[in-house]
C-alpha cells in the first residue's frame, strides 16, 4: 500500500479517516460528472471533520487517499479496469490501474487501519441470480471485514430484498440513518425495515459493542437520498426494467452494473446523475460523521 501524506499524517494522529471506492470514479458516472462528484465527497468529508482517502490501484500500487493529480490521469486513462479482492494479485504484479469496488475499499480500508468506507451503493443479489448466480463479492467482504460502510443502501436495480437476507445470513448488522426503513438507492425508501440510528456517537458506540465481543462482521449503514432528489418509485422501475432488458446478453459478471448505471443515466437525460451525487454527498457526511466519533473513541481511528 502507498499512503498519501495527508493520510499517513491522520492515522499517525489518530484523526478521523473515510476510506472512498473509487469505481465512483472509474465505472460509475461519466467522466465529467464522476471528476466533480469525488472532488464534492471530498469537500463535504472534510466539512464534516475527517479525511477523505480515494483508494485505487495505479499502475500496480494500491493507494490510499489518491490525490486530484492521480484522480485526473485515472479519469482519463484508458483501459482502467474494475477491482474486486480476486483481482488484486494479478493487477499487482501486471501493473494494472483502476477502481476499487465497495469490497475491495472495505478490504484495504481494514488492512489500512481505517475503520469507515464509503461507497455509492453496495453491490448485492441481482435480480437474475436464480440464472446466473450473480452476487456481489461486496456481501461477502461485509461478513468477515470489520467496517463500517456507509452507503446510499444496496443499488435499487438490484434484489435489495434477497441482498438483505444474505447480509443476515453473514450475521452483517443492517442500520439506517435516521429511518426505520433501509434507503432504496434512487429512491428514499425501501420496502424493507431496518435498525434506526440518530448519530454518530450512537453508531460508534453500538460498533465498539458488536466488534468488542469478538465478532469481526462488517456492519452496513444505509443513509437515504434526499426527498428533493429521489425519484418517484415507479417511474426508476420502468426505466431500470428497461436498462435491464438492454444490457442482456451484452455484459456480464463486473461489467453488468457500469452497463446499468450508465444506460439508467442515459434514459433519465442525467437526473440520474444528480440523484447519484446526491445520495452518495448525504451518506459521506454520515460516514465522516461516524468517524469522527470512532476517532473519539480510540487512538486509531477507531476501535483497537
Amino acid at each position: 500500500m502507498e499512503f498519501s501524506p495527508r493520510i499517513q499524517e491522520a492515522l499517525e494522529q489518530g484523526r478521523a479517516v473515510v476510506a472512498v471506492e473509487s469505481t465512483l470514479l472509474t465505472h460509475g458516472l461519466s467522466r465529467p460528472h464522476a471528476l466533480d462528484l469525488v472532488a464534492e465527497i471530498e469537500h463535504h468529508v472534510r466539512e464534516c471533520g475527517a479525511e477523505p482517502a480515494l483508494v485505487a490501484l495505479s499502475e500496480g500500487k494500491l493507494v490510499i487517499g489518491m490525490e486530484r493529480e492521480g484522480q485526473e490521469r485515472l479519469a482519463k486513462a484508458e483501459g482502467n479496469v474494475k477491482l474486486t479482492t480476486a483481482d488484486l494479485g494479478v493487477a499487482m504484479v501486471r501493473g494494472y490501474s483502476g477502481g476499487t469496488t465497495a469490497a475491495t475499499t472495505a478490504w484495504a480500508a481494514h488492512k489500512a487501519g481505517i475503520k469507515v468506507a464509503l461507497a455509492g451503493g453496495l453491490g448485492g443479489v441481482h435480480r437474475d441470480v436464480v440464472d446466473t448466480w450473480d452476487i456481489s463479492g461486496d456481501l461477502t467482504i461485509m461478513g468477515s471485514t470489520p467496517v463500517i460502510m456507509a452507503c446510499g443502501g444496496i443499488k435499487t436495480f438490484l434484489d435489495i430484498g434477497k441482498s438483505l437476507e444474505a447480509l443476515e445470513t453473514l450475521g452483517v448488522p443492517v442500520w439506517s440513518f435516521k429511518n426505520e426503513r433501509f434507503p432504496g438507492y434512487f429512491v428514499h425508501d425501501s420496502a424493507y425495515s431496518a435498525l434506526r440510528v440518530d448519530s454518530g456517537e450512537e453508531i460508534a458506540a453500538m460498533a465498539a459493542a458488536h466488534w468488542g465481543l469478538g465478532l469481526q462482521t462488517g456492519i452496513v449503514l444505509g443513509a437515504s437520498i434526499p426527498h428533493a432528489s429521489a425519484f418517484d418509485g415507479d417511474e426508476i422501475e420502468s426505466i431500470i426494467k428497461f436498462a435491464l432488458d438492454q444490457a442482456y446478453g451484452h455484459s456480464g459478471g463486473k461489467g453488468v452494473t457500469p452497463h446499468i448505471i450508465r444506460a439508467i443515466e442515459s434514459f433519465t437525460l442525467g437526473r440520474s446523475a444528480a440523484a447519484n451525487r446526491a445520495l452518495i454527498v448525504e451518506a459521506a457526511c454520515v460516514a465522516a460523521e461516524t468517524a469522527v466519533a470512532l476517532a473519539k473513541r480510540g487512538k486509531t481511528n477507531g476501535i483497537d
